[in-house]
């Protein structure tokens, strides 16, 4: 987070230097900080309700981390699946996989209840459509029904396009944010899969601005903000909350094109404005080894420390939605550095080790699991053995066909399109030992590791790692067939443990609000999205259970405040009001 141009004391109630305590630049009855799906539903909620809505956004895109997500949310009993889901088997999946560590349990009946009237109010009274993802089973039905109340058929709704330059115009259309991770981004999930969508008509949307995926989700929801009243402002960072005597937040300070501005919010301040991956001191104080993101670079934890110096309470500090990187040897991204794909191995043919040469995973059963192995302390060899950066290990096959699903691909060349040499995370050998010799790993055990890999998968098997249980995959790489690693190149590339947003944040109450450690309840301050502690823990059960969550807490959060009286918190500076 920048730092502060205002005065500690405006912490504690309460104003920027030279501005009296009751008077500022602008006041809402609601500021919402963030543009992501909880941020835009609870400021739809509130602007239907009434309230005078305000959103600003600190980049100058829309959207967050949902622009660039798949926009699904995973939502159990919703119109698609109710008269085969139940109440009870929900929530018995989100116990059994939660484990009891999810910083208010209650909260998950909270949105088991709620999150299938936030798709029917969606649908029915926004642009926004859904439908099933299709051949997106909950996660954990590639183990049979290990998990109780696991469904084998999609609790996951997906996004349908919407033609976002139509109803939003060019301008504010092209406003949304995108990522390079999952296009492309005029298609749906469902229309991939049924391959749907040719060169023609993906022209065509592409020149009429449609969205599907996370900006399909969003588009809508800003179209139903700005018809309801509400305002988006984008470059607009908050950079402190303001609070009165009492302790109630009643403003925030903001940062812009206007420079700094005190606003008032009569209701409250929703925050919700990601999570903190992209802050290295955050992630290495609450998560504690390197993760590399890939959500939109804003996502620096802002929300998190302007509420922690108010007294918000903290939950699942230490857990993130994981997923893995591998980066692009060739391309670059407009930073100017190399791109991070989400992958997680690169399949049959390969393994992937640690930095002693030895296997700590496999692609995993969802991706969410795939980047928690890397901190695992082991005490058999006293320390985080598994400490990133791993290695994927692979042989000709993988260099021939290159890697599976990488978009837009990786060339396994030690030679750039225009002469460049290979990074230092690509290497290429003739022989295992020398590869292992180039990667700094043990030549003896990286040998021997491969050597033992081989051994089984001649033979279709995978003692050490392959789950005799697993029957199919739905994400990532292929877990269940096996190919063994053979020359004459063999290649070696890192693998990050990545994110798409960490998940510990405020903690929340049922309708939202933020809890304090002085009080109970910190009046006037909500919270929705990765800025709120997970309500389902470090979970991951089907495609979107980041997003459902985020979306169901910021229709609550808004529907609470369109309830809410305003308070008089004092007027705006040359005037009366």
């Amino acid at each position: 987070m920048a730092e502060s141009p205002v005065s500690a004391s405006s912490v504690s109630g309460n104003s920027a230097p030279g501005i009296s305590d009751s008077k500022w630049d602008e006041i809402f009855d609601v500021v919402v900080v963030g543009s992501g799906g909880g941020a835009l539903a609870s400021a739809l909620l509130a602007a239907r309700g009434g309230a005078s809505t305000l959103v600003v956004e600190k980049d100058e895109f829309f959207g967050g981390t949902t622009a660039v997500s798949g926009g699904d949310m995973w939502i159990p009993n919703n119109r698609f699946v109710k008269d085969r889901d139940s109440r009870e088997d929900a929530l018995k999946y989100i116990r059994r996989l939660s484990d009891g560590r999810a910083s208010d349990p209650e909260l998950q009946e909270v949105y088991v209840d709620t999150a299938p009237e936030m798709l029917e109010y969606l649908i029915e009274t926004t642009g926004y459509d859904s439908e099933p993802h299709i051949q997106l089973d909950d996660y954990y039905s590639v183990i049979g029904d290990r998990i109780p109340g696991v469904r084998h058929f999609p609790r996951t709704c997906a996004v349908k396009p919407y033609p976002a330059g139509a109803e939003l115009g060019e301008e504010l259309a092209r406003k949304i944010a995108s990522g390079p991770w999952i296009p492309p981004q005029e298609v749906s999930f469902p229309e991939q899969r049924r391959g749907q969508v040719g060169a023609e008509e993906l022209a065509k949307r592409q020149r009429e601005i449609w969205r599907a995926k996370g900006g399909g989700l969003i588009a809508p929801l800003m179209k139903g903000v700005i018809d309801a009243g509400g305002e988006l402002r984008a470059s607009t960072p908050a950079v402190e909350l303001v609070t009165d005597g009492a302790g109630a937040v009643v403003g925030l300070v903001v940062e812009g094109p206007d420079g700094t501005r005190r606003i008032g919010a009569r209701r409250g301040v929703v925050l919700a404005c990601g999570g903190f991956d992209h802050n290295a001191e955050m992630v290495k104080t609450f998560i504690g080894y390197e993760v590399k993101p890939v959500t939109p670079a804003p996502n620096t934890g802002d929300g998190h420390q302007m509420a922690m110096a108010v007294g918000a309470k903290l939950g699942s500090m230490n857990t993130f939605f994981g997923y893995g990187v591998v980066y692009e040897p060739w391309d670059k991204g407009r930073d100017g550095k190399p791109v991070p794909q989400m992958m997680m191995g690169l399949g049959p043919g390969s393994i992937i080790v640690n930095q002693h040469g030895n296997r700590f995973m496999h692609g995993g059963y969802t991706y969410n699991d795939f980047s928690h192995p890397f901190g695992y302390f082991d005490q058999r060899n006293p320390g985080f053995t598994n400490q990133p950066p791993g290695w994927i290990i692979f042989g000709q096959d993988v260099i021939d066909s290159g890697i599976i699903g990488s978009k837009p691909g990786i060339a396994m060349s030690l030679t750039g399109p225009d002469g460049e040499e290979a990074p230092d995370w690509l290497k290429m050998a003739g022989s295992v030992r020398e590869l292992a010799e180039q990667t700094g790993i043990d030549p003896d055990a990286l040998e021997a590791t491969v050597e033992r890999y081989n051994t089984y998968a001649e033979k279709g098997e995978d003692p050490d790692w392959g789950d005799p249980g697993q029957t199919h995959v739905l994400t990532g790489p292929d877990t269940v067939n096996r190919k063994p690693i053979t020359g004459p190149t063999f290649g070696a590339i890192q693998q990050w443990p990545g994110t798409l947003g960490t998940n510990g944040g405020l903690r929340i109450d049922k309708d939202a609000r933020v809890l304090g450690y002085r009080t109970p309840v910190i009046d006037g301050l909500y919270s929705a999205g990765n800025t709120a502690a997970s309500v389902l823990g470090a979970i991951y059960g089907g495609g979107g259970s980041c997003i459902g969550p985020s979306v169901t807490f910021g229709y609550i959060a808004g529907r609470h405040l369109a309830g809410k009286p305003s308070r008089d918190i004092g007027t705006v500076k040359g005037s009366g009001q």
